[in-house]
């Protein structure tokens, strides 16, 4: 009998935890391209994949790796045209790219922002599947689902494509979990919509069902996760970003986020080796998420100067930060106070 990662009792305290807080949600103004990545034949996240922000020239100005619930999101950048180039290495995917446009008006004394949404449907490259590539796509879970329930999941995906016409696609997957309680794809899809438009608390009782059905589920414990850092119950979000871990030990996601939220609980030593986890998996490609997270976490551990170093990888690694000037006033103070303790 395979160990669970989860007992039935935990994913039922996680849900009533979370259930006693609703988060508050900001948001900035700040330009963001964003969306999703997607097999486009199973319609599950992919995670782990290189998406890069280009400019009109083709010149790479941003490379990041999508999350653990195939999220992509680049913040910060001017207006003006952009490409959108999704790198799937050591996949069988096929790459794609798209053109975006970022655009700024001027109302009074305020300049408007924009958010930018595009997301992805990467198609098998069948001349890198004849090479049977082990890491195409993650574990498929096999159901036996009826017809009509199956065929509404696939109709919802058309109505999430139109804003006007997304609660349609929430009706559509409401109605196949309706006729099949246990359909998974369905409980994690509509977890997947649900994080997307930032409604963590609506996400939560499909993401607890789908983890119930299979729990394996890379996508529905991190999405979880999401889900209890922005309803800011960490010790849940801890839980759930551990799992994330466990099902995918080669993911450098799951790492940062769990580093994170220890960092954030105070079990600094054990965040420590999650950080460090995550730089290691990326080794070279780093992230300058990473080396934020660190310099937080050496600053609450009184490592000064191992704090300034950090942050200026962060800068090395992102010139063009929005909080440049910031963290150079950051890196000054991590020194000072080295010098003096």
């Amino acid at each position: 009998m395979k160990k669970t990662i989860f007992s039935a009792r935990s994913i039922f305290f996680i849900i009533f935890l979370l259930a006693a807080s609703v988060a508050a949600q900001q948001t900035g103004p700040t330009n963001s391209i964003s969306g999703f990545i997607f097999d486009a034949q199973s319609r599950t996240p992919v995670p782990d994949v290189y998406v890069e922000l280009q400019t009109d020239t083709f010149s790479t100005i941003r490379r990041i790796k999508t999350d653990g619930s195939g999220r992509y999101t680049f913040v910060g950048m001017n207006s003006g045209n952009f490409r959108i180039k999704v790198n799937p290495y050591r996949t069988n995917y096929m790459e794609e790219t798209e053109d975006v446009e970022i655009v700024n008006y001027r109302l009074g004394p305020t300049i408007t922002s924009d958010a930018v949404y595009r997301d992805f449907y990467l198609k098998i490259d069948k001349r890198k599947a004849n090479l049977g590539d082990a890491n195409v796509t993650g574990a498929v879970f096999a159901q036996d689902v009826p017809s009509e329930a199956r065929n509404l999941y696939k109709k919802s995906f058309n109505y999430f494509k139109d804003a006007k016409e997304e609660q349609l696609g929430f009706e559509a997957l409401k109605k196949a979990i309706e006729i099949f309680p246990t359909y998974y794809d369905a409980l994690n899809q509509i977890g997947i919509e649900y994080v997307k438009r930032k409604q963590y608390f609506e996400a939560l009782p499909y993401l607890v069902r789908a983890i119930e059905v299979n729990q394996r589920s890379f996508s529905s414990f991190y999405l979880l996760g999401l889900a209890a850092y922005n309803l800011k119950q960490m010790n849940e979000a801890a839980e759930a970003f551990r799992a994330t871990t466990v099902i995918n030990p080669q993911s450098s996601n799951a790492f940062l986020q769990y580093g994170m939220v220890l960092r954030i609980n105070n079990n600094l030593k054990e965040s420590e080796q999650a950080l460090l986890k995550a730089q290691s998996l990326l080794k070279d490609t780093p992230s300058p998420q990473v080396c934020w997270q660190l310099a937080l976490l050496y600053d609450k551990l009184k490592r000064y100067e191992d704090a300034a170093k950090e942050l200026e990888k962060y800068l090395k690694l992102d010139p063009t930060a929005e909080n440049a000037a910031q963290v150079k006033i950051l890196i000054k103070q991590m020194r000072e106070k080295a010098k003096t303790s």
